[in-house]
């Protein structure tokens, strides 16, 4: 007994060793970390406007289809300079990727390890794995160009999960995470609790309402399209099976089949914008603390 509780005490300095190694790195490297998770905001806005103009487009009766972020780095990749755009791209995915771990694992915003707060910060781990896999679609779009447009999606990704031991478990997991932080934001839009990580100043404080008004909107379609891709994961789980997944291209297409789904595309693709433009105030006004 004293033999495990000794290794138990070793295990738990070694934890605190290495959480406490992290927090000096971290410290050392804060005002970098800002920086790169300001333009992590930036970089989403630049992904999610391109999604939202491109669903936007189908309502007003143009040629293509709603896609996902990978499909939107696939036609900013190519713009003129769509290369170099790449690579900015890359870094500032890779930004707020670090910046949503930092977020799940040291909670420097103090959500704490309640039920409420471990599950947003099981949201943020889940959001930062996401964003880091944009990151490497998009440098493996920047280094090879047209061979990386067959990179695997979300169905491909899910069955590879599911072959893994434990597998369904894992997706299920996922998928009550999505379903956790798109029914947060939606509540966190309704009310504007968003609002109390924003520090307008300048010419955001004289529009601040209608700021606010953008970022509610833009929340509430965010959090209905993480929502469905939550319960997509889930009878995926369910069922043992990827085909039931949906990414965000999916939904919105799927929305666009439903009763007036012209409508409800056309509010969801407006949303869509209107969270790619809170991406950007984000990136300029919100208050980010990379320290515990």
């Amino acid at each position: 007994m004293a033999d495990l509780n000794g290794v138990k005490n070793l295990g738990q300095q070694a934890e605190a060793k290495l959480e406490g190694a992290a927090r000096a790195a971290t410290h050392r490297a804060a005002p970098q970390l800002e920086a790169l998770a300001r333009f992590g905001y930036a970089s989403k806005g630049v992904v999610y406007g391109t999604i939202g103009l491109l669903a936007l487009s189908l309502v007003l009766g143009r040629q293509g289809a709603a896609t996902d972020a990978q499909g939107a780095l696939l036609r900013l990749q190519d713009l003129p300079g769509g290369g170099w755009l790449m690579w900015l791209l890359v870094l500032g995915l890779i930004g707020y990727a670090l910046w949503q771990l930092i977020r799940a694992t040291l909670d420097p915003e103090r959500q704490g390890t309640g039920g409420k707060g471990l599950v947003k910060r099981l949201g943020y781990l889940v959001s930062g794995l996401g964003n880091m896999g944009v990151a490497l679609f998009a440098a493996r779009l920047a280094r090879e160009g047209t061979a990386a447009r067959d990179a695997n999606n979300e169905q491909d990704t899910v069955r590879q999960i599911l072959e893994w031991p434990g597998g369904q478990l894992l997706l299920g997991i996922a998928g009550l995470a999505l379903l956790a932080v798109g029914a947060n934001s939606i509540y966190s839009a309704y009310g504007a609790k968003f609002m109390k990580r924003i520090a307008l100043t300048d010419l955001g404080a004289q529009f601040s309402d209608t700021l606010k008004k953008i970022g509610q909107v833009g929340l509430s379609a965010r959090g209905l399209v993480l929502g469905i891709i939550g319960v997509s994961l889930l009878v995926a789980a369910f069922r043992d099976r990827s085909a039931s997944v949906l990414g965000s291209g999916e939904v919105l297409t799927w929305l666009g089949y439903q009763p007036a789904g012209k409508i409800l595309l056309g509010l969801v693709a407006l949303g869509t914008l209107c969270y790619g433009v809170w991406c950007f105030v984000q990136a300029r006004y919100r208050r980010i603390r990379i320290e515990g």
